[in-house]
């Protein structure tokens, strides 16, 4: 085996694992930035600093654009979608206190709603066991959920885990209706435009914040995190998963997702983990498993 081979497959093998670290690293950030700026006011200037690096590097490349109209205006509209609603119902939920853990459980749903709507949108039917994983997939929430409606926090609880399910259920609304767009133009283009999407809704929604930011290195490490290694990284490493034939793969390891930003939590702002929780992961990723395995 040459040194390029084994470079090749080290590569293969890091990626997922790097991919999960990012993707469970996104559900901490909201925790990094709140003492410094309000969530939408960070979610935009997120949004637009990785619009504008997309949209240089896809000049600097010289990559197709979508050609019409309505295609542009579709990307732009799953981008309000993808990465801007589902990212301010998250991190407006975790800014309110609902754990990371939680809301990393949570967005573990989303493949599971990706197949409801899919079955929705495209009129194909779910097997009986997949609707069993979705039940499964909610109770496992429920379990984690359950201890706190008990007590006298469980209605603000359970709007925030409502908010935050909003805004995966956009994400897996938005991850189906963007793949009429596939073949336009090129992965570069369309992400520059889902971002530009992306930015429209987190501004309006900045309009009713406090326009306080405290700019500090803090702030501006989990900011360039947030463009560089998640908006961009962890969206181009998903798209390489895709690209090479590797979705289920991709889809799969958000089951590692939820236990890795719990014990991020955990280690970085002291976030206890109880056995609710260890229990709903068990239980939403046996659910989501259920949903995506073949009938």
């Amino acid at each position: 085996m040459t040194a390029t081979s084994q470079a090749a497959r080290a590569f293969d093998y890091a990626l997922p694992v790097v991919f999960v670290l990012l993707w469970a690293s996104g559900f901490v950030v909201p925790r990094a930035f709140a003492p410094y700026a309000a969530p939408f006011i960070f979610i935009t200037a997120r949004n637009l600093g990785a619009a504008v690096v997309l949209v240089l590097l896809a000049l600097a490349l010289r990559r197709p654009w979508p050609e019409t109209r309505a295609d542009r205006l579709g990307l732009i509209w799953a981008g309000a979608l993808l990465q801007g609603f589902f990212l301010m119902a998250g991190y407006w939920a975790i800014v309110k206190g609902l754990p990371v853990g939680v809301a990393a459980l949570i967005g573990a749903l989303q493949p599971a709603l990706t197949a409801l709507f899919a079955s929705a949108m495209v009129g194909e039917g779910l097997a009986l066991r997949q609707w069993l994983g979705l039940a499964l997939g909610f109770a496992g929430v429920a379990v984690v959920i359950s201890p706190k409606l008990a007590s006298g926090e469980g209605h603000g609880s359970l709007l925030l885990a409502l908010v935050s399910l909003a805004g995966v259920a956009c994400a897996a609304y938005a991850s189906v209706y963007q793949k009429r767009f596939e073949q336009r133009g090129d992965a570069w283009t369309r992400t520059a435009l889902i971002f530009i999407g992306a930015t429209i809704p987190a501004v309006i929604g900045a309009l009713f914040e406090d326009g306080n930011v405290s700019v500090s290195v803090p702030l501006v490490a989990v900011y360039l995190w947030s463009v560089f290694a998640l908006a961009i990284g962890a969206t181009m490493t998903l798209l390489y998963l895709i690209q090479k034939g590797q979705a289920a793969k991709a889809a799969s390891l958000i089951y590692l997702v939820p236990p890795v930003s719990a014990l991020m939590a955990w280690f970085g702002f002291g976030e206890p983990i109880g056995w609710a929780l260890i229990a709903g992961f068990a239980v939403t990723a046996l659910g989501v498993w259920l949903v995506q395995g073949k009938s």
